[in-house]
């Protein structure tokens, strides 16, 4: 089983003392579940790493993983194209935090991500390989990510394809659990958890799973819906 690792554990230590204390109301599933939260400009990642009370393994985008790829990602559009801070100074801050952050993403446990390339699938076969072993893991789809609104835009479904590749070797269909995340209340709450038919075309179903997960994460939802 994959473990979270030192300075992850330190960082998480550390932050849990200088920031206010969130509540978590979340589901622990027993059976394999991912689980889905807003993004929202990094609020979605820093609190549910920080403050759920079991360990996840987040998806990050694979250039976080490696210290020369994740400067120049800080450096040519972070710091630079997002933040606009001229060329010297995105630079000199890549050079000084990309060291920092591709260590703690690895020693989260992160699952790399590889978007258009022919790497994805190895995303997608270590995800199913963690859930089969019992680990849970988490997913911040939302397209618009720098979005800091309370409510959930619109978001990639990709990762829904994990329930494809699942059913190829398990009869049960994997759960996808959305949580709410209320800064406001400083809370974290699991809406039901959402199931495929396989009755049903994928695709079909892909819709119905996209459009509740939102719905859900964004509080709209009147009793969930659980298969």
């Amino acid at each position: 089983m994959s473990q979270q690792g030192p300075l992850f554990i330190a960082v998480r230590f550390v932050w849990r003392l200088v920031r206010p204390r969130w509540r978590t109301q979340v589901e622990q599933i027993q059976g394999p579940c991912v689980y889905i939260c807003s993004h929202s400009n990094m609020a979605g990642p820093l609190n549910t790493l920080a403050w759920l009370p079991f360990p996840v393994r987040p998806w990050v985008l694979h250039v976080f993983f490696n210290y020369r790829s994740c400067r120049r990602q800080y450096a040519d559009y972070t710091f630079s194209r997002r933040f606009g801070y001229p060329r010297w100074a995105a630079e000199g801050l890549a050079l000084l935090t990309a060291g920092v952050v591709s260590r703690l993403v690895r020693s989260a446990a992160s699952i790399p991500v590889y978007r258009g390339s022919v790497q994805a699938a190895a995303t997608f076969r270590e995800t199913i390989q963690a859930l089969e072993r019992g680990e849970a893991v988490i997913i911040y789809p939302d397209i618009d990510y720098a979005d800091s609104s309370d409510e959930m835009g619109e978001i990639y479904r990709g990762f829904l394809l994990l329930e494809r590749f699942w059913r190829k070797r398990h009869q049960e269909p994997l759960t996808f659990l959305p949580i709410q995340m209320d800064r406001k209340r400083r809370t974290l709450r699991s809406a039901p958890g959402l199931q495929f038919d396989r009755e049903k075309p994928f695709e079909e179903e892909a819709d119905r799973i996209q459009a509740a997960l939102r719905r859900e994460i964004n509080g709209e939802g009147k009793k969930g819906e659980k298969l």
